[in-house]
């Protein structure tokens, strides 16, 4: 006589209040409790774990990083749905996590956990092993001063430039207008002759505050008889195409009092060369080791190609003739974690080196 053995085998339920395992060999019951035979036993109207694949007899999750679990919200819930979530999403005692607080136990430190897209607009935070993002919107505190523009973190943690007209680049020179144009930072030249604005005793010529003008402007402003060399105010001899040593020039209506001497003429002194530098009794070319603001330096050998950068303290007129990319009021400024210019060994504008990590 035939026998039909039937198996019953016991087990500890999957989670609190789950079914308990009644396996089959003739199908005579579903698997339940996390048992089955095949992938398809995993998904039935009696188990159904979102995740999870039959291995090695057992409903198990394919992920690795991920454990059967009743979520944080449902563990109130008597028959509360399992489903493959990572250990930080399991309601406690509910999933098999690694004791000592692994990979699958949340995160362990802020280092772990995210940031927002924009490193400048916040950080990721660890919180009792579930990761946050920690998101400051608004202004932030590095801005590259002058620069009409204005960078602000969105609610999403994102970085944007805004304009900002009152962001404007104050070059130093009382004879420009400092205003901003489409978002661009703009040093407009003001009126030629017009009287230096806090210097009455000079003029506007080109965007600069000169002794005097007498050009296009029929204009004089000299005192006690002197006349206008083009800018300056010489005495009239200086103005009268004569060669006049006994009155103090050095070469024809130049040399101190009157204008600088150009390079190859005759000099006395480095006063009498536009270079300020008198070479064997000749008025030297500018270089960049003379030791002299001269050429198109912007500072004493420094601030225009082929010379190098300005370091702080010395001259500019805009960020690009300064070590530090930082030019304000006529003057190279020191470098900072906050003044929106990647320098002084940063990696990053305002992040890395001296300053805060780079996110």
């Amino acid at each position: 006589m035939n026998t039909l053995f039937r198996r019953v085998v016991l087990a500890t339920p999957l989670l609190a209040g789950a079914a308990w395992l009644v396996g089959s060999c003739a199908g005579d019951a579903p698997y339940l409790g996390g048992y089955c035979e095949r992938d398809a036993d995993c998904h039935t109207k009696y188990q159904d774990i979102p995740g999870a694949a039959c291995i090695d007899s057992r409903c198990q999750c394919i992920d690795p990083g991920s454990q059967i679990c009743c979520a944080a919200s449902e563990a109130a819930e008597p028959d509360c749905p399992p489903s493959c979530r990572p250990c930080k999403e399991c309601a406690q005692g509910t999933a098999a996590c690694e004791p000592d607080g692994g990979v699958d136990a949340g995160c362990k430190n802020d280092a772990e956990c995210p940031g927002p897209p924009s490193r400048e607009c916040g950080a990721g935070r660890c919180v009792e092993g579930v990761c946050t993002v920690e998101i400051h919107p608004g202004p932030i505190a590095s801005q590259r001063q002058g620069d009409c523009q204005r960078a602000e973190c969105t609610t999403a943690g994102e970085l944007i430039m805004l304009e900002e007209p009152s962001d404007v680049h104050d070059d130093g020179e009382p004879c420009t207008y400092d205003s901003c144009s489409e978002g661009w930072p703009i040093n407009m030249p003001l009126t030629e002759g017009l009287i230096c604005p806090g210097a009455r005793e000079g003029m506007c010529h080109k965007g600069a505050c000169v002794a005097c003008f007498d050009g296009d402007v029929t204009m004089n402003d000299c005192p006690n008889g002197l006349a206008c060399d083009d800018v300056l105010c010489v005495p009239a001899h200086c103005v009268n195409n004569a060669f006049e040593p006994e009155l103090g020039e050095t070469a024809r209506d130049c040399g101190f009092p009157c204008r600088p001497c150009i390079a190859g003429e005759a000099c006395g002194s480095s006063a009498d060369c536009e270079s300020r530098i008198c070479d064997g009794g000749r008025c030297a070319p500018a270089t960049c080791e003379d030791g002299a603001q001269n050429g198109s330096e912007t500072g004493i050998d420094c601030g225009a190609a082929p010379c190098p950068l300005c370091p702080a303290g010395q001259g500019c007129r805009t960020g690009v003739s300064c070590e530090s990319g930082v030019c304000w009021a006529g003057m190279c400024r020191e470098p900072s974690c906050t003044d929106g210019v990647m320098n002084a060994g940063e990696d990053g504008v305002d992040c890395g080196g001296g300053c805060a990590p780079c996110g």
